[in-house]
């Protein structure tokens, strides 16, 4: 950020979902609301938001971030995280033909297709700075469950497996994402 500043530089920092906690209100959730995440992971997305902030008020920085919800993308290894089962069900249905779930059947999680994921980048980018009310954006697409994704695999892999096992991804998700469930089809990204 000090060098941004000091080249006066444009900055975009990604941000996340998990920058909301159990607290946040939902149906839809605000880009301006509470947010007292329950994880390091989301603490960290808060204090980037805050210091991107602080560093436009301040500064006149030019900071821009995007709060993006899982996203899923055939390029990139999952690495992972509580939404990665969307993409490692894809690799281990073709791979072995079973999959190990590490959330409920039915937990919902929001989700966004990685070309959505760059349109969206790419337009909050491109919008002129003044036109910017927030520095902060929330960014969704759809939200699915693991047995709803698991049919949809399975019209391509009947005989996939899919036993289901929580671990500690279902609580991170039961105390930060699952307050963000209706953030459905609302971009955010508001270019005036």
């Amino acid at each position: 950020m000090e060098l941004a500043k000091q080249y006066r530089l444009k900055i975009f920092v990604p941000s996340t979902i998990g920058a909301f906690g159990p607290d946040s209100p939902r149906n839809p959730t605000p880009d301006l609301c509470v947010q007292r995440p329950r994880t390091i992971y989301g603490v960290s997305k808060v204090h980037a938001e805050l210091l991107g902030e602080y560093y436009h008020f301040k500064y006149g920085l030019d900071f821009r971030s995007l709060r993006f919800p899982g996203v899923i993308s055939g390029d990139t290894a999952p690495g992972g995280g509580t939404t990665d089962y969307a993409v490692m069900i894809f690799h281990e249905a073709l791979r072995t033909g079973r999959f190990d779930c590490y959330l409920d059947r039915d937990t919902k999680l929001p989700m966004m297709y990685i070309e959505d994921c760059l349109r969206s980048l790419i337009e909050l980018m491109e919008a002129p700075n003044e036109s910017l009310k927030l520095r902060t954006y929330n960014v969704a697409a759809i939200s699915f469950t693991p047995e709803e994704l698991v049919k949809a695999v399975q019209k391509y892999v009947p005989n996939l497996q899919v036993d289901y096992a929580p671990d500690h991804r279902q609580e991170i998700e039961t105390t930060t994402t699952k307050t963000l469930l209706k953030i459905d089809n609302e971009i955010s990204v508001r270019r005036r």
